[in-house]
């Protein structure tokens, strides 16, 4: 069996004796102008195959998409969930063949099997099996599975040689209803343990191959808290023995298995391809959003003493700071295998290092790290002043200047272990820790307003209070004779 990959949720399957085309969004941008591909790809819709089935999972736009079912041939036989718009828009587009399924219903054509699963949201939508002589293939598409449905699938196929999975927990409209938006470990966890009971011999992470664009954009911050990367890595932790059949599928990639053999195909397909990796701009950050960090440089410190300082901080002093105190300081970072991203804004742009815990020899590196769990972020200036025990951790988090936030957590294939109650502490507040700066700012301040003229001898007047332990008493004054 061979799945090819379209982008997003558009995917395209060829059996043992069909072909089928499912979910398919052609263009972009689709959902009404909200959303493109990401990774960015093209399309040459001419240049499409013949299928024989065209399956649409649901009714959501980036998977129920008009344009690209009115270019489409309207004589193939199509399978939909029992949903009258679905039905009725198919019709008005010229479609004569369409078949509404309930859940775990079978279709068999040849050697191959088709069958609906169940989603516990009711859009209403389905997953889908594909099943032939070669293998089992489950596209979970974008349905909340439960246990009762994975046994049901078990009890008519056996093994799952390649899952499509759900993998993209959802924080959409997060920010509209004021709801949390911090990281969903709880749902997390659970998706493990539905990929566990289902017990799949291959695995990819399915739909969720867009990102919001124009004004929308700024969602692209709070809605997509994994990466792919992330997820991939998760995997190989909860389910070693899965580690050389987790795939990552871009636009135009491939996959053919049969009988337990797994083939991937980067670029193989003719009539789509992958432009560009723009997946970086779907960067989780719900402590950033609403309030873009810009520095300022108040202080009006030398932007290049800056940029070489903090460069040597970071790279040098930061790094053998956490080496000399692996085993002490930072026991619990490198226990949670924490891997620090620390984001600096500069007057001219940003720069970024990572540090990862879990490495034998702890270095700091350029760039993003897409498998990251801590992330800190804080204005070079303000880096700065702290460097030079200007301000303290106090201005640093109520002037904004500096933001920090994490996901960390121990995953295994039955739960995840979160670290939210656990004080895990930026690697920056440890190296320059309140005794580094020493309220030094306090007393500059304290000699601005202190004359060097005042005689700030103590005097020797009797003290005014008496202590009797953990009691004191206002002396009686004196009365003064004439």
């Amino acid at each position: 069996m061979q799945i090819e990959m379209i982008g997003h949720a558009t995917i395209f399957i060829k059996t043992q004796d069909c072909k089928i085309l499912m979910d398919p969004v052609l263009w972009d941008p689709f959902c009404e102008g909200l959303n493109e591909s990401c990774p960015k790809r093209e399309v040459i819709p001419e240049k499409l195959p013949e299928f024989d089935f065209l399956v649409i999972s649901h009714q959501h736009l980036d998977h129920f998409d008009i344009r690209s079912l009115a270019y489409l041939p309207k004589t193939v036989d199509v399978f939909i969930p029992q949903d009258k718009l679905i039905q009725d828009c198919l019709h008005q587009l010229g479609y004569t063949h369409i078949y509404p399924l309930a859940d775990f219903t079978t279709v068999r054509s040849g050697a191959t099997t088709l069958m609906t699963t169940r989603s516990e949201v009711r859009v209403p939508e389905f997953g889908m099996v594909f099943a032939d002589d070669s293998g089992v293939f489950w596209n979970t598409v974008d349905t909340y599975f439960a246990p009762e449905t994975i046994q049901k699938v078990r009890a008519s196929f056996s093994e799952i040689d390649f899952l499509l999975t759900t993998w993209h927990i959802s924080m959409e409209a997060k920010f509209q209803y004021n709801q949390r938006i911090s990281f969903p470990f709880e749902l997390y966890s659970y998706l493990f343990n539905l990929i566990g009971l289902i017990q799949p011999k291959a695995i990819a992470p399915g739909a969720s191959g867009f990102k919001y664009i124009g004004a929308s954009s700024w969602q692209n911050q709070l809605v997509f808290p994994v990466t792919r990367e992330r997820f991939c890595y998760d995997l190989q932790r909860a389910f070693p023995d899965l580690t050389e059949n987790i795939f990552q599928l871009d636009p135009g990639d491939q996959l053919i298995f049969n009988r337990g053999e797994y083939h991937y195909m980067n670029c193989k397909s003719e009539y789509v391809k992958m432009l560009i990796d723009n997946r970086e701009s779907l960067v989780f950050s719900p402590v950033m959003f609403g309030n873009k960090q810009v520095d300022s440089n108040p202080e009006n410190y030398d932007l290049e003493e800056m940029k070489q300082q903090i460069k040597e901080k970071i790279c040098l002093d930061l790094t053998q700071f956490i080496i000399d105190n692996q085993t002490s300081l930072f026991q619990t970072h490198c226990q949670w295998q924490v891997i620090y991203q620390l984001e600096i804004t500069f007057p001219d742009g940003y720069q970024i290092w990572n540090i990862d815990f879990s490495e034998e020899t702890i270095r700091a590196k350029p760039g993003r790290n897409p498998l990251a769990n801590l992330f800190s972020y804080i204005t070079a200036s303000t880096f700065y002043s702290l460097i030079q025990r200007k301000h303290n951790w106090d201005y640093l988090t109520c002037s904004g200047e500096y933001r920090t936030f994490h996901k960390i957590y121990a995953i295994t294939q039955e739960e995840i272990n979160s670290a939210e109650t656990i004080n895990i502490v930026d690697p920056i507040q440890i190296k320059f820790s309140s005794n580094y700066i020493a309220d030094n700012n306090i007393y500059e301040e304290l000699a601005k307003w202190v004359s060097s003229s005042q005689n700030l001898s103590p005097t020797e007047e009797e003290p005014s209070m008496i202590c009797l332990g953990n009691l004191l008493m206002k002396r009686k004054k004196q009365k003064q004779t004439s």
